[in-house]
């Protein structure tokens, strides 16, 4: 490729009948021009793609990092839903146990409640009879003629006077 210095330097043979020297070095010139104006357009887009380019890098390094970035909250969140189901797990482990507990408590005392319920129960048999047999008894000796013969005893003698009573009081006393 030629440089404009280079267009602007050529030197051409002089020939019969050539061509007009002026009309070809103001020719050379405008395309001197032009070559130069596209160089630098060409530098100045070579220096837009770079930055481009260097943006695009920028870019991919930012998508990188949002890219790892999501991958670690992922597994940060992963192994927190795993933790998490992992302790829900214990505390319906203890739950469980706990309630097997407290049912086991209620059958407990449930059972000794039974057990205390009989037991009042058949203490209640025993007063029940015990206090029948008192109460038969206690009629037997309220039926028993010697009450009659007490009740029809007549007092006809005189009542006893004791050694130790004194004159001034009475003998009913």
């Amino acid at each position: 490729m030629y440089t404009p210095e280079e267009i602007n330097q050529k030197t051409f043979n002089i020939v019969h009948k050539g061509l007009n020297e002026n009309e070809v070095r103001d020719y050379l010139g405008e395309l001197s021009n032009e070559l130069e104006t596209l160089r630098r357009e060409k530098k100045m887009l070579e220096q837009l793609i770079a930055d481009k380019d260097e943006n695009i890098n920028r870019f991919k390094n930012v998508e990188n990092t949002i890219s790892e970035a999501l991958l670690v909250a992922q597994k940060a969140g992963e192994e927190v839903k795993a933790a998490a189901g992992m302790e829900a797990d214990v505390i319906i482990k203890d739950a469980k146990t706990h309630a097997d507990k407290i049912i086991n408590d209620a059958l407990i005392s449930a059972r000794e409640i039974a057990f205390q319920t009989e037991d009042m129960k058949r203490q209640s048999k025993i007063f029940r009879a015990r206090f029948k047999m008192l109460v038969e008894a206690q009629l037997d000796l309220l039926k028993n003629e010697d009450w009659d013969h007490l009740l029809n005893y007549h007092l006809d003698a005189e009542p006893l006077k004791p050694s130790t009573q004194s004159e001034n009081e009475s003998p009913e006393a």
